[in-house]
């Protein structure tokens, strides 16, 4: 695994002894290519990625893998920033070439503690599952537990 600062890393080796427990578990699953993590959680699946943000800071994106295949229209578009306005945390987007509606929030990794961390975690967990239903309903495709 490849680290393009050392923040990156010490971040990673802080999430990393935070998740253990639900990693040994199977709760959570260690990405061994990259700094990441996937979960599955009711309705949705998510990644938690370490990523570098500028030479000497790290930012931990929690990303839910929502809705795959809906009908990507000016509809979808439009309900997605309606909703996202309403949001206490994280924003809905499109990831295009997977074909997937997320929800995805970020922190800023250097000064994320672990509650922080775990309550990014269930905001994007509950508010995918508050919405995925809606999304298919409305757009179509299906919710990541059928998909």
């Amino acid at each position: 695994m490849e680290f393009r600062n050392e923040m990156q890393k010490n971040v990673y080796v802080m999430v990393s002894s935070w998740f253990e427990p639900d990693i040994q578990g199977g709760a959570i699953e260690r990405n061994a290519d990259r700094p990441s993590f996937v979960m599955r959680n009711g309705s949705t699946a998510m990644t938690i990625s370490v990523m570098p943000y500028g030479d000497d800071e790290a930012v931990i994106n929690v990303c839910g893998w929502v809705v795959k295949g809906a009908k990507v229209s000016p509809e979808l578009m439009q309900f997605l920033l309606n909703t996202n306005r309403d949001l206490y945390f994280g924003a809905f987007g499109l990831d295009t070439k997977n074909d997937f509606v997320t929800f995805e929030h970020s922190i800023i990794g250097s000064t994320c503690d672990k509650k922080e961390l775990y309550t990014s975690m269930q905001a994007v967990i509950s508010t995918a599952d508050k919405y995925d239903d809606a999304i298919v309903e409305k757009f179509g495709g299906a919710r990541m537990r059928s998909a």
